[in-house]
């Protein structure tokens, strides 16, 4: 018996046949692409979470919370985290 192969785009059509579905991609999606940013910033600017928490003036668990929920956070909240790495916000549409 021969199977057939199916491709990554495939499976995610069937999966995403759903508004609610697509919706909770997307979001999942944000997140990521967030997450993956602050990171960045982060390494970038040679600091770990203490030394930015302390930069933020809150407290290291607070630093997680964010990175693990980015977009929960508020535009100043994240322009804070920003300016702690010695970046900025940037939102663009």
């Amino acid at each position: 018996m021969k199977v057939k192969g199916v491709t990554f785009d495939e499976v995610r059509a069937k999966a995403l046949n759903t508004p609610e579905a697509q919706a909770a991609y997307e979001e999942a999606k944000r997140e990521a692409m967030l997450f993956d940013l602050l990171q960045e910033m982060k390494n970038q600017a040679g600091i770990n979470s203490k030394q930015l928490a302390e930069r933020m003036g809150v407290t290291p668990p607070a630093v997680t919370r964010l990175e693990k929920n980015p977009t929960k956070a508020s535009i100043a909240t994240l322009d804070r985290y920003a300016a702690a790495c010695g970046s900025h916000l940037k939102i663009s549409f």
